[in-house]
């Protein structure tokens, strides 16, 4: 019982751990629509096909589909017809007029509910239509499933919010720690706070590369269909928040290279911490200053919503703020090991 009481941390660190993986990997992501054939509607009759993601649809399912604009319902699809499991047809009137507009489609059936923005294109439609009544009178009661929020260009990689980002997090936590234990050997020049913060360093590179890895896994599959910035698919996007975690990782890696490169206990310690602050501080520049003065594609930052506006529904929220916790605890039981590691290795040196 006492020694529950003195380690329910890391039993919380295990169970959120665990309730993270079983809820990114065994709950399905909510249905969508992928896209529109064709993608752009003319003057008159429209036959458009749309095609869905885990929608299922059933051969006597009622389904209703609209086009709106600014949350405006404009017209109602009519002979919507079920091609299979993921396509539906339905057919749309255009009235005349001038202007051109980007187009959202609403899909209502009685088992779920999707909007997809920017789905359709039209060169020809008019916001003073009068089928808001018959749309209304027409509108499905639908019922939302418990499932994870799907985001047209995101879709499954959506599940990565639960590891990418809290791994970045605590990164900083641990970082931040190292940071604290080098300011207060240069107080005290006590060697004991020199191991704490070399150990902390060692921790944070790991979650930096693991941070890295899935942040350039998600890259792959989201950005490089649409950005500008390059013309084929690839693992890294000359993006200025990832160019300035790979700095940052480098000047932590730099860390580890200055202490080897030193023999003397006192004077690596002295010299380490002084890095240690300096590269804390860049780390700051890097990660949190420059990318918000600046263009990025990464969320959050140069003018990019971040997550908490995008993407978490209330749904996402109970785990990804759970997951936060469980990695940042991870962190920390990982650091306690690695302290009383180095402090039986520097006990059995000075036998």
């Amino acid at each position: 019982m006492n020694a529950l009481k003195k380690h329910w941390w890391k039993a919380l660190a295990v169970i959120l751990l665990l309730y993270t993986i079983g809820f990114s990997f065994l709950v399905p992501l909510s249905p969508s629509i992928k896209s529109a054939s064709p993608n752009s509607l003319e003057i008159g009759d429209n036959e458009v096909v749309f095609t869905g993601y885990n929608t299922l649809f059933k051969s006597n399912e009622v389904i209703s589909v609209s086009i709106e604009y600014d949350r405006k319902t404009l017209i109602c699809g009519t002979e919507v017809t079920i091609l299979n499991e993921n396509q539906v047809s339905a057919h749309f009137v255009l009235p005349d007029s001038l202007s051109s507009k980007v187009l959202h489609v609403r899909l209502h059936t009685t088992r779920f509910s999707c909007f997809s923005p920017e789905l359709l294109r039209a060169f020809s439609i008019t916001e003073i239509t009068d089928t808001n009544e018959y749309c209304q009178s027409n509108a499905l009661s639908s019922s939302v499933p418990f499932d994870i929020p799907n985001r047209l260009q995101l879709n499954e990689t959506i599940r990565n919010l639960m590891f990418h980002v809290p791994m970045w997090f605590t990164m900083m936590l641990i970082l931040s720690i190292s940071f604290w234990y080098s300011i207060k050997y240069l107080n005290t020049f006590d060697l004991k706070y020199d191991r704490i913060a070399k150990e902390a360093v060692n921790i944070g590179l790991l979650f930096a590369v693991l941070g890295l890895i899935t942040g350039s896994i998600w890259a792959k599959f989201t950005w490089s269909e649409h950005t500008d910035l390059f013309t084929t698919s690839g693992w890294w996007v000359n993006d200025v928040k990832l160019n300035g975690a790979a700095i940052t990782t480098l000047i932590y890696l730099a860390y580890r290279i200055l202490r080897n490169s030193l023999q003397e206990e006192n004077q690596k310690a002295k010299v380490s911490a002084v890095y240690n602050i300096f590269a804390f501080v860049l780390m700051i520049v890097f990660i949190m200053i420059l990318p918000r003065i600046t263009d990025s594609l990464h969320p959050g930052n140069g003018g990019n919503p971040a997550f908490g506006k995008y993407d978490l529904d209330s749904t996402l929220r109970m785990v990804f703020y759970p997951a936060v916790l469980g990695w940042m605890l991870l962190g920390i039981w990982m650091l306690s090991l690695k302290k009383r590691i180095s402090n039986i290795e520097n006990t059995l040196e000075d036998e």
